[in-house]
Formats: C-alpha cells, sequence, structure tokens
C-alpha cells in the first residue's frame, strides 16, 4: 500500500516541488519586466524621436495642456491602484466583506 505525501500549503498542484515553482515565478517575473521595458523603451524612444523632430509642436501643445486634468488622472490611478492593494491584503487574510467592500 502506497501512501501519499501531503504536499506543503504552499506549492500550487501544478508544480512538483517548491524548487520547481520558484525557478517558474522568477522566469515569469524577468519575463514580464523584459516585455515592460521593450514595450515603454519603445515608447519613449518613440516620444524622444518626434520630441526632437517637432520641437515646435511640443511647445505649442504644452501650451494648451490643462494641469488640472494631469492632476485628477493621477489621483485617480493612485487612489484605485492603493484601493486594489488592500484588497488584495485582506484576500490573502480571507477577509471577504472587506474584499468585496473595496473591490465595489
Amino acid at each position: 500500500m502506497t501512501s501519499a505525501i501531503a504536499a506543503p500549503s504552499y506549492l500550487q498542484h501544478q508544480f512538483d516541488d517548491a524548487a520547481q515553482q520558484r525557478h517558474t515565478a522568477t522566469l515569469g517575473m524577468w519575463l514580464f519586466l523584459a516585455t515592460e521595458v521593450l514595450f515603454f523603451g519603445g515608447m519613449f524612444l518613440g516620444y524622444t524621436v518626434y520630441r526632437i523632430y517637432y520641437p515646435q509642436a511640443f511647445a505649442e501643445a504644452s501650451r494648451h495642456t490643462l494641469i488640472i486634468y494631469g492632476a485628477t488622472n493621477t489621483t485617480v490611478l493612485l487612489v484605485s491602484s492603493t484601493v486594489m492593494a488592500f484588497a488584495v491584503r485582506a484576500a490573502s487574510q480571507n477577509r471577504r466583506g472587506l474584499v468585496g467592500l473595496l473591490l465595489s
């Protein structure tokens, strides 16, 4: 009769052991970071090239920029990110009521 050894609670079902799970998570994070660097690097490179080739257009556009819109968007982004971080923490603590409140 074979007895099954219980896996540690942190080990997900698709992994054979903790080392494989850790390796996969590390590889996934590096791949994510690489794609972000490529994406935002391309965006900043494009911005820089256009900024160099069309300085008059950027100067004209900056005179039409409304600071209140940028400040409002930044505030919404920071507050929503903070609320989501609190929701993730509440979910990890198994506090369903708080998670529902934060996600609504």
